[in-house]
């Protein structure tokens, strides 16, 4: 079972108190099935004043006034605190208690619209690799990116990858790589960033032409992207439009190939409202 220890930095800061209300109410769901109800009260209770608007307090941290105020992204530390505290249970919880279907959404869509074999992928928000293990020995080459120092710990035991970097993906596509990707897949990693018109610049100019990316993200009503193409839920995490996704890719060089609703996961046994999206570039 995961232990929850954040600083008095965490605290203050509104995204991470979102991204702690999900690793409590993990722990707590874990302390159910385990038969310990007290316990699970308990932490319950203990912590009740976490359950916020993660946008409304934002807004307050901020100094805002505006009402529809959404922050562009998580911040990094926020990120990478989060997820090093839950490396060791991350399989288990998203396999098992989520029912995390995006590895296998991708490698779907990998089977749907090629069957060649590519000679360099690039696993933008690697985690653990549950996406590059998913799909097999489709490439040749694998690059794992990930801001968790803890997850790319548990990617490298499983020897996914011929290379893996500590970075944050949007920095890391700044950079020219040679050579570049074929193949760039982005598995439950956009939520985390807002918005997107950096990491699609730099995915278009470190994949090879003809490439293909694929990600997932999550999504929601049209209603709600009524003042910005990308919103904050209650639990820290980006919900993306589909007309957002689509104008960006086509402004920065590449084929929408298909965009589809699906359900990544189950929270609160709730299905996720979730895209995936297949894109192929052709060029600026």
């Amino acid at each position: 079972m995961m232990n929850i220890n954040f600083s008095s930095d965490d605290e203050d800061n509104p995204i991470h108190a979102a991204l702690k209300k999900f690793l409590i109410d993990s722990q707590i769901q874990d302390l159910k099935e385990a038969g310990k109800f007290e316990e699970a009260e308990q932490l319950a209770l203990k912590h009740a004043d976490l359950d916020l608007n993660a946008i409304e307090q934002e807004q307050l941290a901020s100094g805002s006034n505006d009402e529809n105020f959404t922050p562009d992204t998580v911040p990094e530390q926020c990120v990478s605190t989060t997820f090093d505290k839950y490396a060791d249970n991350f399989d288990q919880h998203l396999t098992k208690k989520l029912h995390y279907a995006v590895p296998e959404i991708i490698q779907e869509k990998i089977s749907k619209f090629t069957e060649d074999q590519f000679k360099r992928l690039l696993d933008l928000g690697c985690g653990t690799g549950l996406c590059a293990e998913a799909t097999g020995d489709r490439a040749l080459h694998k690059t794992g990116v990930d801001l968790s120092e803890g997850m790319l710990i548990q990617a490298d035991e499983k020897q996914l990858y011929d290379d893996l970097y500590l970075k944050d993906v949007t920095e890391f596509l700044k950079n020219d790589w040679e050579p570049r990707w074929d193949l760039v897949i982005a598995g439950d990693t956009f939520p985390y960033l807002g918005a997107l018109e950096d990491a699609v610049a730099g995915l278009a100019k470190n994949i090879e032409p003809n490439g293909k990316v694929i990600f997932t993200t999550e999504t929601a009503a049209d209603e709600v992207f009524s003042e910005k193409p990308y919103v904050m839920g209650s639990r820290g995490r980006f919900a993306h439009s589909a007309h957002y996704l689509r104008e960006l890719l086509e402004a920065s060089g590449f084929t929408l190939i298909e965009i589809e609703e699906v359900t990544p996961r189950f929270e609160n046994g709730e299905p996720v409202q979730g895209l995936v999206v297949v894109a192929e570039y052709k060029g600026a």
